[in-house]
């Protein structure tokens, strides 16, 4: 578990309710200290390991357990031959081979490990055996008498290694016996034929999607068992191999039933050397499925019991899910992934409601019946839990980035473990068919989930799915959705979508066909102005660089070329009707006595001309009210933040952009409605004034958080927003200072708005916390955006203060108008 895995309250539960703190701590301890207080500690004693690494922490405990316990040296009961036999304790330790003659007496060193030159284990009769140990300096060897040949080879392996470690030796002391008649006891002989056998199998199933399946070790394992059924073999005709499993092939076949009807099926084989205990596995998908009557869960067939094992099911010709989806995923739509979501949906409330967990919802376990139809399959790692509140895990491959928290931390699966792992199977699905955090190895998941983060919401993910998705990886499994809540939510999301590809498909249909128009009118269209804007009436506003020469062959056959007037203008566009079957035309059906016909070419480039003229006087008068325009709305920014334009002294003239003409509305503009109107602050004597001192620079550093939020990495939010909250601390602090001097009747006002900024630091804080968890989704920029106008509104209601304090001291005779 990562460090900060118990300051989650629900993880704290589950180790003290599943696991039992009595594994871990005195019962007299735990009834001595508060509850509340033992939690704490607890919480503080593990954190303290954060930072260390595993052998650190390998090596921290047994530094703490050799204060309570000797643990660097081993003792041995044996018998010293020195013409006699004594029976004395033999310790072996760092400090050499020393003897103890009674537990109260000082042991004595026998000899040190760089003195050693040699290590002999020599058998006796009744399994008794001698290891003799060659002396530098001493005229004979120390002979030690063991009970067994095994305790004897251990003395002497353990003797080698501290030899290796503090001796000049590197190689190995040890002198085995060279005579074929003796034998080393203590191991038994590798059965190398059966280990022949085993290796592909071992390589195989270990190596079958070992980047997926990780193994969570437990000391308890529960065996499966289920009703006797069976089909006969001879009914089966295997085909192809489809596939490769954990337990063996998948195979196309045949079946023939009863009546003489013929299926095509899928065979899962369970390969003949498997052990009993994988047999039991491998059936116990079996035992689950029949019982399991659903139209979008793969069915079961049968099953042969004899050896070899099969399990036989329908076969589904589209394969797995995830290799269809990466097959046609140019051709796929949105709304089918959202029905092949709807649909597994179905199928783990189905489940739900007969108490199952599958345990590993994802596309690879998931069939493809057709293009509108998907089924779940592979039960082989689920379980009924019955009256029971949970599944415990035991030793097995499980797929640890697919799993919830408390699975990974914990080995407890639930329903709502399943809701998380449905809501990545999802993910997978809108992906198609990604693999969730392919960038991460399977032990760097939980920290990234214990952090908050989630996955990153997919490209054609509809915003409301991926909303639904994180409620379903909410870190605490009772605040996720039961899959009776996730149909409804999702049939409504698959109804929409489905509105919307109505939609799409019927302007698709009456979208008019687009008119050809002349060369020279590909170039860019000038810049469209506001739509509030009321243009001229039945003008062509044309860009002034924008050369048109009509040719000569073209006036006279086509008469709407030369009135360029024809032509709607953008402007014009906004104001226009849709155009219509019966209209899409209308311009090449009109009569030819409603245009305009130039007798010669010099007329047409006279009323050619004569159009410009026009146009010109009409582009002069809307660069003037451009440049108004432009001076209205630097004075509305100048009112809703004062700060910003200080010491702007001359509004900055825009500059025109080459190649194009922009377009402006009229220089007056209503305010718009529900706007908030910002009066200017009063004009009074500034001087010591602390709140105005303080409410300057609360804005200043608001305007900071919004020009360096761009720029700060997630961590560094958290600094920009403290300078805000000290700054917002001193303000309100001055305010305090000032308050008991002003009338009572303005206090109630002032201390309001005090309470307004604290909320609007809490939604501050909020919106940071949440664009940090989101720094790596698609969502990044949204969540700024949400914490750049929750700043705006922190800053806007300090003016508001700042204005009633004034008010307050109007009345107070405290305020003086300012020196001239």
């Amino acid at each position: 578990m990562p460090h900060n895995a118990l300051d989650k309250k629900s993880n704290f539960e589950l180790l003290e309710k599943e696991v039992g703190l009595d594994l871990f701590f005195p019962k007299q301890m735990q009834e001595n200290l508060k509850p509340k207080q033992f939690r704490k500690m607890i919480q503080q004693t593990f954190q303290q390991y954060a930072s260390l690494k595993e052998e650190e922490c390998v090596m921290k405990f047994f530094n703490t357990l050799a204060g309570f316990a000797n643990i660097d040296q081993e003792t041995y009961r044996c018998e010293l031959i020195q013409g006699w036999n004594i029976t004395v304790d033999l310790v072996i330790g760092p400090k050499g081979i020393r003897q103890l003659t009674s537990q109260d007496a000082k042991p004595t060193c026998l000899a040190e490990f760089k003195q050693i030159r040699s290590i002999r284990c020599l058998p006796l009769e009744e399994g008794q055996a001698v290891l003799q140990l060659g002396i530098e300096g001493a005229p004979q060897s120390l002979s030690i008498k063991t009970s067994s040949l095994a305790e004897a080879e251990n003395m002497a392996d353990l003797v080698d290694g501290y030899c290796r470690l503090q001796g000049e030796h590197k190689g190995s002391l040890i002198i085995h016996p060279k005579k074929d008649g003796e034998k080393r006891n203590s191991l038994p002989q590798i059965p190398m034929l059966n280990l022949e056998a085993q290796r592909p199998h071992l390589s195989e199933s270990c190596s079958i999607e070992s980047d997926i399946y990780a193994e969570i070790p437990d000391e308890t394992l529960r065996r499966p068992g289920g009703p006797q059924y069976g089909v006969a073999r001879g009914d089966v005709v295997l085909n192809r191999i489809l596939g490769e499993g954990f337990f063996g092939e998948v195979y196309e076949g045949v079946y023939t039933n009863h009546k003489g009807e013929k299926f095509n099926v899928a065979v899962k084989t369970c390969k003949k050397d498997c052990t009993l205990d994988n047999k039991e596995k491998f059936l116990s998908e079996a035992v689950i499925m029949k019982n399991l009557d659903h139209p979008h869960i793969v069915k079961l067939i049968g099953i042969i019991e004899e050896e070899p094992t099969w399990i036989i099911m329908e076969l589904y010709p589209y394969g797995e899910l995830g290799h269809y989806l990466e097959r046609n995923k140019n051709s796929l739509k949105v709304l089918t992934l959202v029905l092949y979501s709807l649909q597994i949906c179905k199928a783990m409330a189905y489940l739900e409601s007969i108490n199952c967990v599958h345990r590993d919802i994802a596309v690879r376990n998931i069939l493809v019946a057709s293009s509108e139809c998907v089924k779940l399959g592979d039960f082989g790692l689920s379980r009924y839990i019955e009256d029971e509140e949970y599944y415990k895990a035991s030793v097995t491959r499980l797929p640890i980035k697919w799993m919830s928290p408390e699975s990974i931390n914990f080995r407890r699966f639930t329903t709502a473990s399943d809701v998380w792992m449905f809501a990545v199977c999802m993910w997978e699905i809108l992906s198609f068919g990604k693999q969730p955090f392919f960038w991460l190895e399977n032990k760097d998941v939980i920290g990234v989930l214990e952090k908050g983060d989630r996955l990153p919401k997919p490209d054609l993910c509809p915003p409301i799915l991926y909303t639904l998705m994180t409620r379903c990886w909410d870190y605490d499994p009772s605040e996720r959705p039961r899959f009776t809540e996730l149909v409804c939510n999702l049939s409504d999301i698959y109804q929409m979508e489905k509105d919307i590809a109505i939609e799409q498909e019927r302007n698709a249909r009456y979208r008019p066909p687009k008119i050809l128009e002349p060369t020279a009118y590909q170039e860019p269209p000038p810049k469209p102005s506001r739509p509030k804007y009321r243009p001229p009436p039945q003008t062509n506003l044309l860009a002034p660089k924008l050369q048109f020469q009509v040719p000569e062959g073209l006036c006279a056959s086509s008469p709407t070329l030369t009135s360029p007037m024809e032509y709607p203008s953008p402007v014009n566009s906004l104001h226009t009707p849709p155009l219509h079957r019966h209209n899409v035309f209308k311009r090449h059906s009109m009569r030819e006595e409603d245009f305009i016909r130039p007798s010669s070419r010099e007329e047409a480039q006279q009323l050619w001309e004569a159009e410009r003229l026009k146009m010109r006087q009409i582009l002069d008068k809307q660069q003037k009210q451009m440049v108004e325009d432009y001076q209205w709305l630097r004075q509305e920014e100048k009112s809703l933040d004062p700060m910003l334009y200080m010491n702007d002294k001359s509004p900055l003239t825009p500059e025109k952009e080459a190649g194009y003409t922009e377009f402006t509305g009229p220089p007056q503009k209503p305010p718009r409605l529900g706007a908030q109107s910002i009066q200017p602050t009063a004009n009074l004597d500034r001087t010591d004034d602390l709140v105005y001192l303080n409410v300057m620079e609360l804005v200043r550093a608001v305007l900071d958080l919004k020009n360096e939020l761009c720029q700060l990495p997630p961590e560094g939010y958290v600094v920009v927003v403290k300078n805000v909250g000290l700054t917002l601390r001193k303000l309100i602090g001055s305010v305090d200072d000032l308050l008991p001097s002003l009338p009572s009747s303005s206090r109630t006002e002032i201390e309001g708005t005090q309470k307004l900024l604290n909320k609007d630091l809490a939604e501050l804080i909020n919106k940071m916390r949440l664009a940090q968890q989101n720094a790596v989704t698609s969502l990044s920029e949204e969540c700024k955006r949400q914490m750049l106008t929750a700043s705006h509104t922190l800053a806007v209601d300090a003016k508001n203060l700042l204005d009633a304090v004034d008010q307050a001291k109007v009345l107070a005779n405290l305020a003086h108008p300012p020196a001239e």
